[in-house]
């Protein structure tokens, strides 16, 4: 009896510790989404836009276990494609710049093994 209860303790605080990482995942990538709109996006409603696609997308990354990916894509695209001329209007335009200036290939490959897309 004592194993058992034991056995289901562990399994709850295991989980507490799941959730709450799945937690600070998503709002470290909440954090990311802005900075990464506000550094590439072209008008505010742009920046607006890039914003609620990306942190859509974020929920589902940090579901599937894919944080750290996700961070890396999005820090690849801040440093790599923003700031410079191009300016986007939407967070599909960033693959598509990335993929145009051969950009962030190895993070988004990751990314995309890691979430099954």
């Amino acid at each position: 009896m004592a194993a058992l209860a034991a056995c289901s303790w562990t399994g709850c605080k295991d989980k507490d510790k799941t959730d709450a990482a799945k937690t600070a995942g998503a709002t470290d990538l909440d954090s990311k989404c802005q900075h990464v709109a506000v550094a590439c996006g072209d008008k505010d409603k742009h920046v607006e836009k890039i914003t609620a696609d990306c942190k859509a997308a974020a929920k589902q990354q940090v579901e599937k276990g894919c944080t750290d990916k996700a961070v890396a894509v999005y820090d690849c695209y801040e440093k790599q494609l923003c700031g410079k001329a191009d300016k986007v209007w939407a967070l599909d335009d960033l693959r598509v710049l990335a993929d145009r200036q051969k950009q962030c290939v190895a993070e988004r490959t990751a990314l995309s093994a890691c979430t099954g897309k």
